[in-house]
């Protein structure tokens, strides 16, 4: 072997060959390069119609939060009791038919107040809701 002189059979070789390990990066890398060009030609191409009704979709997401107080506030402000709950979030229905409700209530809030905020919006025809919730993977 040119530029190694090996004197005795029984050393040991402290050099690794990375000739292989590059071949094999650069087929990889050819792999790669042809198959995202298919992966991009799998989409069918549709030229979509014009229409003068087709808005965009404005949805609006609104937050209920119910503090360990039991008050109730929307966004920010507050609310007087569930009636004001209801004119607000009837107004918020009135404004945009797809609204969206977040429901933040404390963990020391009873169950039956959330309960009764969820049928609050369901009796308003308000489906699209969900609890928040504080993520921890730890949890049961």
């Amino acid at each position: 072997m040119a530029g190694f002189e090996h004197k005795n059979n029984d050393d040991i070789i402290a050099s690794i060959n990375v000739t292989p390990l590059v071949d094999i990066m650069l087929v990889l890398l050819i792999i790669f390069m042809l198959v995202s060009t298919f992966m991009l030609k799998e989409a069918i191409e549709v030229e979509l119609p014009h229409a003068a009704t087709g808005a965009e979709l404005n949805k609006r997401t609104v937050s209920i939060i119910i503090p360990k107080e039991g008050t109730y506030f929307v966004g920010n402000e507050p609310v007087a009791g569930l009636d004001g709950l209801r004119a607000r979030m009837a107004a918020e229905k009135e404004e945009n038919r797809e609204v969206q409700v977040i429901i933040a209530a404390d963990r020391e809030v009873r169950h039956g107040a959330v309960v009764t905020v969820i049928d609050l919006l369901r009796r308003l025809e308000i489906y699209n809701f969900a609890i928040n919730v504080e993520y921890d993977p730890t949890a049961p």
